[in-house]
């Protein structure tokens, strides 16, 4: 399926750098510069849209280290994979967990606990080195460590910024993305597509309906089963959909790059830079209204 945003996003992109003729430019290349543009956003840009959260529940096989007698110090640490789409870290914290019945779970608690205190890989596996906290976390080999080991079952929050979907993604075919109850004409995440792609199975009726994306789970659910082929609509995403200028800059500014023209790749780059800094500053004023703003600052020791 055609994605209709993004191919109007390389078409205005195109008329941007004066250059129709795609003997010139192809779409290719135009297609690489947005992404890098794309790429130099994810790394500086600090703004709402673009920040997640996620959700992980420890389990046994993320406890790793010495675990002596049970307590959760020492060498005692918990792993978790870092989240692929992140760039970076915001907080990382424990939500409340009901432990107040035996066998009492050491951490976590009954409250939340935010992990304030990053380390390094020396400092965070050596037993015997001075730490300002008990709770401190760090990451290596991309994965999370945490310090003390956290009871199976907890739930993890790490909120973080994020890389976005691709400019052209589409939403995959998949039972979750299927609205039950709603017309294939008005389904906000998958359009109706022809035998080459991809079915969906549904079985049961009215409130029991159920969809499946095989026919022997439909089957198993029950019979008769129907199917439907569907393609992905075009995925959301905040730079395409909501600041195009954004990614307009900074894709001409490699665009300059490829046909040498230095006077337009530094005069995109700056327009990029300056667009950049004026989202990041018009959050961090809203960051700083509706109250008084108290900072913690942890010198690491030196004061």
């Amino acid at each position: 399926m055609a994605t209709p945003k993004y191919t109007a996003l390389l078409a205005k992109t195109r008329e941007w750098c004066n250059k129709p003729d795609a003997n010139t430019i192809s779409d290719s290349i135009i297609a690489d510069c947005l992404r890098y543009s794309a790429d130099d956003c994810y790394r500086t840009l600090r703004i709402p849209p673009l920040e997640h959260t996620s959700l992980y529940t420890v389990t046994e096989g993320d406890n790793q280290g010495e675990n002596s007698l049970g307590l959760p110090y020492g060498n005692a640490f918990t792993t978790i994979d870092i989240p692929a789409d992140l760039t970076q870290f915001i907080h990382i914290r424990t939500l409340a967990a009901d432990n107040l019945s035996e066998p009492y779970a050491t951490f976590p608690s009954n409250i939340s606990k935010v992990f304030h205190e990053v380390s390094d890989t020396r400092t965070f596996f050596d037993a015997n080195s001075e730490k300002y906290s008990v709770y401190n976390w760090m990451w290596m080999d991309n994965k999370v460590y945490i310090h003390p080991q956290l009871a199976v079952g907890a739930v993890l929050e790490i909120h973080y910024y994020r890389r976005l979907p691709a400019l052209d993604a589409q939403y995959t075919v998949s039972p979750e993305n299927y609205v039950l109850g709603m017309l294939d004409n008005v389904q906000p995440y998958l359009s109706v597509g022809v035998a080459t792609d991809t079915p969906l199975y549904f079985s049961g009726s009215g409130v029991d309906q159920r969809v499946f994306d095989n026919s022997a789970d439909a089957e198993a659910y029950a019979t008769p089963v129907t199917s439907q082929f569907y393609v992905g609509k075009e995925a959301d995403n905040w730079l395409r959909d909501s600041n195009e200028r954004l990614l307009i800059w900074g894709a001409l500014q490699y665009l300059g790059g490829f046909i040498f023209d230095e006077k337009m790749t530094a005069s995109y780059y700056t327009r990029f830079q300056n667009s950049i800094e004026e989202l990041n500053k018009e959050e961090r004023k809203r960051r700083a209204s509706g109250g008084n703003v108290r900072i913690n600052i942890n010198a690491g020791g030196l004061i």
